[in-house]
């Protein structure tokens, strides 16, 4: 570990988002899960920060696909790739609910709290809804919002160096054991 006891994983994953600046890869990664049939799918969320060392956090709609996913099987992997710094990140952990999230709720501006009262994901948008509706305030937190921990076991780190690749392995144990790999 490092300083502030932050795994050395989390200095290299600091360093490419500080260089990413304002991209919206600094924020957004690719989540997979796996369905009832055994099937991959994949979809990008919004990284909301982190909870503890090494538990991502990020927000999703109660009437989405991946809650049904994550009940089946909660095993996910992140990848979060850095044009900038040519590095890619694949996490892998488990993902469970956090059920006291309110001050989560608290943190999101008004207009991304309305977006929360919308039809459920995968519906038919309602054209009518979208044009007139006004952004009310202090509105209070839907039973759909839910707040997600993925708890990261394992992350693999790729740099896109030349005139080698360098890949490195981290699994969380009693503590982040740093290891070289081929890449």
């Amino acid at each position: 570990m490092l300083e502030n006891n932050l795994p050395s994983w989390r200095q290299n994953l600091k360093s490419s988002r500080r260089k990413e600046g304002q991209s919206p890869s600094n924020r957004w990664v690719q989540l997979a899960t796996v369905n009832d049939k055994n099937e991959p799918r994949l979809r990008t969320v919004v990284f909301r920060g982190w909870q503890k060392d090494s538990s991502m956090i990020i927000f999703t709609d109660r009437r989405s696909e991946k809650i049904e996913h994550l009940k089946c099987n909660p095993n996910a992997e992140i990848l979060w790739f850095f044009l900038k710094s040519k590095m890619q990140f694949r996490f892998k952990g488990e993902i469970n609910e956090l059920i006291n999230n309110g001050n989560y709720w608290n943190t999101l501006s008004d207009k991304s709290k309305s977006s929360w009262f919308w039809g459920s994901p995968g519906e038919k948008i309602n054209t009518k809804f979208q044009s007139n509706h006004e952004i009310p305030h202090n509105l209070s937190k839907p039973e759909n919002f839910v707040v997600l921990k993925f708890e990261i076991e394992s992350v693999d780190l790729l740099k896109l160096e030349q005139p080698i690749h360098r890949r490195y392995l981290w699994k969380k144990n009693n503590t982040w054991k740093q290891i070289e790999i081929n890449p």
